[in-house]
């Protein structure tokens, strides 16, 4: 049985925390990718990209520990489902 000294706990944690970071900026890209890549006239400017990124990552930054708290207490499916489906409707409209 190994135990954790107070020098690799740390080293642990951060490197969790660079998984998340590139996880969340792994989708910010590839929205960006596909809003640059759409159309011309999609994205007028590089301010108009920089505002729907940053509109993406603070909702991300709202909602995340909305829905985490949600899923921890009612399961992660319902949330997940309940998310592909607000998700369809809005991209219908």
């Amino acid at each position: 049985m190994t135990t954790r000294t107070a020098s690799t706990a740390p080293r642990q944690a951060v490197w969790l925390l660079y998984a998340a970071g590139f996880t969340t900026a792994f989708g910010a890209h590839g929205i960006a990718a596909i809003l640059g890549g759409f159309s011309e006239d999609a994205v007028a400017s590089l301010l108009v990209l920089g505002g729907l990124l940053a509109l993406y990552g603070g909702a991300e930054v709202l909602l995340e520990p909305v829905f985490g708290t949600l899923a921890d207490r009612i399961g992660a499916k319902p949330v997940v489902f309940g998310g592909l489906v607000a998700f369809a409707a809005a991209s219908a409209l």
